[in-house]
C-alpha cells in the first residue's frame, strides 16, 4: 500500500512541476502580448503626433501596414494565450484528480492501520485472557 502511495506522490508531484510550467508559459505569453498591445499604442500616437505635423502618404502606409501586421500579431497571441491557458487548466485538472486519489489512498491507509491496531489489541486481550485462565487453572491445582 505504501509503494502505491509513495508513486501517487510522486505522480502528484511531477504534476506540479508539469502545472508551474505551464502558467510560466501563459505568463510569457502574456508578457509577449502586453509587448505587442504597447507597440501598437506608441505607433498609434507617432502617427496621430506626425499627422499634426504632415506626414506623406507612403509613411502614412509604412504606419499604417506596420500597425496592421502588428494588429495580427495581436490576434494571434490571443490564440496562443488561449492555448496556453488550455494546457495550465488541463493540468490543473490532473493535478486534483491526483490529489484526490493520494488522498483516498492515505484514508485507506489510515483505515488499514486503525484495523491493524484493533487487531493488536484484541490479540492482546485475548493472551491476557490465557495467561489469566493459565494462572487460576495452575493455582486450583
Amino acid at each position: 500500500m505504501q509503494t502505491l502511495l509513495n508513486l501517487k506522490i510522486q505522480i502528484e508531484n511531477g504534476l506540479k512541476n508539469d502545472l508551474g510550467r505551464a502558467v510560466q508559459e501563459l505568463e510569457r505569453q502574456k508578457d509577449i502580448l502586453n509587448r505587442l498591445n504597447k507597440e501598437m499604442d506608441e505607433y498609434v500616437h507617432s502617427v496621430n503626433s506626425k499627422s499634426w505635423e504632415g506626414i506623406s502618404v507612403g509613411e502614412l502606409r509604412e504606419y499604417n501596414t506596420y500597425i496592421s501586421y502588428l494588429s495580427n500579431r495581436v490576434k494571434l497571441q490571443k490564440e496562443n494565450i488561449k492555448k496556453a491557458q488550455l494546457v495550465v487548466d488541463k493540468y490543473r485538472d490532473k493535478l486534483i484528480k491526483a490529489m484526490q486519489e493520494r488522498k483516498v489512498l492515505e484514508k485507506l491507509r489510515e483505515k488499514k492501520f486503525e484495523e491493524y491496531l484493533k487487531d493488536q489489541v484484541k490479540e492482546e486481550q485475548k493472551l491476557n485472557d490465557e495467561i489469566v485462565s493459565f494462572n487460576i487453572s495452575n493455582s486450583e491445582e
